[in-house]
């Protein structure tokens, strides 16, 4: 038995009786079709219940005794501006048919042209080229949203650098030349290391901008040792959290053609990241190895495992895998882990994470040593 057709909910807007009358006949008269019509004879009527009923289309007659002409299209549209509109009209004017789709309307039908299974058909292709066009304003504009967002972030980003460099120059100068009582230097210590944690943000921000609107992460290869770009990160990172413990274990020879600068950043923000999201009593470790022709990088920590149900989102933009130890603690914009598999997707390589409560949390990085084709999709 064929599954029963849906029920269509229709609105004709027609003042002359006997038109109405053969309209609603002929809908009748289509056995494949489930047609309810609410019929009203003034425009100010079918505003009314168009507000107050579920409508699936309109059936509009452009000849009303309170209306005006094409107008009327317009004026039913602005009430219920997602109800397609099919024109009824005595004309057969193709002009004025353009016209009424310029208007607003998905279709236009001359009255004494018309029968069941055609009003049906019309119905139906109103409905669906309603649901096409308005899928496609959502999308267009989501872009737009989300470019203005990326082109705001951009220009945010670049204006605040000024200042903010102003600010943690002048700290500097005033921590390197002395004079200043212990609560005085801690005051602006604090300030330093403040304008730093802003400055991160911000290189966050241009960052994910130039990625999103640029197309990509540009690299600039040179041959560097792997080795010493993971001892140093661990090293800065044990000075800012001297009540760490850090465990570094490397093997191989760590060689490769590598954009020093950007693998820096990205190990940086696994092992930050590893550093906010684990207990202070708990060990960080890393470590590296080579890997075929690349090489194995692995940044382990304790803390609570991140949810399932975000794992596949976690190099999203403004995704964060797990609530921080305290809201002191969130000291990001949730871009880091995007930014690190940017990084590493521009180096041709893979970066991966496995997350339980019994192993905690592991973010691992494969990198080629030498350039490979890099897809543009992510």
């Amino acid at each position: 038995m064929p599954p029963q057709e849906q029920l269509l909910r229709v609105l004709l807007v027609e003042d002359n009786p006997a038109d109405a009358r053969l309209i609603q006949e002929e809908l009748k008269d289509v056995p494949s079709a489930r047609i309810e019509v609410l019929h009203v004879l003034r425009l100010a009527d079918a505003e009314r219940v168009v507000r107050e009923a579920k409508l699936d289309a309109m059936l509009l007659d452009l000849s009303l005794p309170d209306g005006h002409g094409l107008g009327n299209i317009s004026r039913l549209l602005q009430v219920a501006p997602m109800v397609p509109v099919v024109v009824l009209t005595g004309t057969d004017d193709e002009q004025l048919a353009v016209q009424a789709v310029h208007q607003g309307a998905q279709d236009y039908l001359v009255k004494g042209q018309v029968t069941g299974p055609l009003l049906v058909r019309a119905l139906r292709y109103a409905i669906e080229r309603k649901r096409v066009e308005e899928g496609l304003k959502r999308e267009e504009a989501q872009r737009q949203t989300a470019l203005f967002r990326e082109q705001f972030l951009a220009i945010l980003g670049h204006d605040l650098r000024n200042p903010l460099n102003a600010i943690s120059g002048n700290a500097g100068l005033l921590l390197r030349y002395g004079g200043l009582t212990e609560p005085q230097r801690k005051a602006i210590n604090r300030i330093s290391i403040s304008s730093d944690r802003m400055a991160r943000m911000i290189n966050d921000l241009l960052d994910f901008t130039r990625a999103r609107l640029g197309g990509g992460y540009p690299v600039n290869r040179a041959r560097m040792n792997l080795h010493d770009v993971l001892r140093q990160v661990v090293e800065e990172l044990e000075v800012a959290h001297p009540q760490r413990r850090f465990v570094l274990s490397l093997s191989g020879n760590g060689w490769g053609d590598w954009d020093a600068d950007r693998i820096a950043q990205a190990a940086s923000n696994l092992v930050g990241n590893a550093v906010q999201y684990s207990p202070e009593d708990s060990p960080v470790e890393v470590s590296a190895r080579d890997d075929g022709d690349g090489v194995y990088v692995q940044v382990h920590n304790l803390g609570l495992p991140i949810p399932p149900e975000r794992l596949p989102q976690i190099f999203d933009p403004f995704v964060r895998g797990v609530e921080g130890k305290s809201n002191a603690t969130r000291t990001g914009l949730g871009l880091g882990l995007y930014i690190t598999h940017e990084i590493v997707r521009a180096h041709g390589g893979t970066l991966r994470v496995t997350s339980t409560e019994a192993d905690g949390t592991r973010f691992w990085m494969v990198l080629p040593r030498h350039a490979q084709a890099v897809s543009s999709q992510p």
